[in-house]
């Protein structure tokens, strides 16, 4: 089940043609995964074993225009584990309808080695919360 945060659209978030700024996406986005990381102590685990993530690719498909009032639910799952990588699928909902779809994949990164580190059963178990069922191995 994706984990959910609502975001009211401000003017600030948009340009000059009234909606939501391209570059201010990626903060919408961010604001979700950092709430949903939080709220399933995946921050906690990763200080405890010594991990960081880096974004290494995002790709972002805009559908539909975003505009100042809206309440943006942004939904946020996994989509998949690479060897070294997760991607996360991130979708932004306004009334029932899908607006923006985003796949963001980071590297976990071992603070201790200063290293990219490969994803154990351990560290995939911490993404179970987010785990939507599209790939489960």
């Amino acid at each position: 089940m994706p984990e959910s945060r609502l975001i009211r659209i401000r003017g600030f978030h948009c340009d000059a043609y009234g909606h939501v700024n391209n570059a201010r996406y990626l903060e919408l986005l961010e604001e979700a995964r950092w709430e949903a990381l939080v709220k399933n102590d995946v921050l906690k685990h990763f200080e405890a074993l010594g991990l960081q993530f880096f974004i290494v690719n995002v790709n972002i498909s805009f559908k539909k225009p975003v505009v100042p009032n809206d309440l943006a639910d942004v939904q946020t799952s996994v989509k998949e584990f690479g060897r070294m990588s997760i991607t996360f699928l991130q979708e932004i909902y306004v009334d029932n309808a899908l607006t923006t779809q985003a796949d963001v994949t980071f590297v976990l990164f071992d603070t201790k080695a200063s290293k990219p580190t490969s994803l154990t059963p351990e560290i995939r178990d911490i993404f179970n919360s987010f785990e939507n069922g599209q790939n489960k191995d």
